[in-house]
């Protein structure tokens, strides 16, 4: 397993915060990290969505009825099957966020994030 170094204060309120709720001081640090790196992801979705919604007029006219992958607010790929695009993307780009979209009529939608589980 391998070994971080926190700030000896840190580390001590993280043990308090432990004791406080009753679990461990891992478990409350590893917790901590899958929320943040959750959050993280979270805002890259939001960001990229910004971006498709910015680009939406451009986007539309070339990928109408497809989905697009969009990274870094470029188009990494695009497919007519989502479950196809999912898996090229994943295969390629591992476990990095990346909005996986319809290119529909309207840009006004509700992103939905698929993925919440770390192991």
């Amino acid at each position: 397993m391998p070994t971080v170094t926190l700030d000896r204060n840190v580390y001590k309120r993280l043990q308090e915060a432990a004791e406080e709720n009753e679990t461990t001081t891992e478990a409350l640090i590893e917790d901590a990290a899958r929320q943040y790196l959750w959050e993280l992801e979270r805002q890259k979705i939001s960001e990229e969505s910004a971006r498709f919604r910015q680009k939406y007029p451009e986007l539309k006219r070339r990928y109408l009825g497809e989905y697009i992958a969009l990274h870094k607010g470029e188009v990494i790929d695009h497919d007519p099957d989502e479950a196809t695009l999912w898996k090229r993307v994943r295969q390629r780009y591992g476990r990095t966020p990346i909005l996986i979209v319809r290119v529909e009529e309207t840009p006004d939608r509700t992103f939905t994030r698929l993925e919440f589980r770390y192991e």
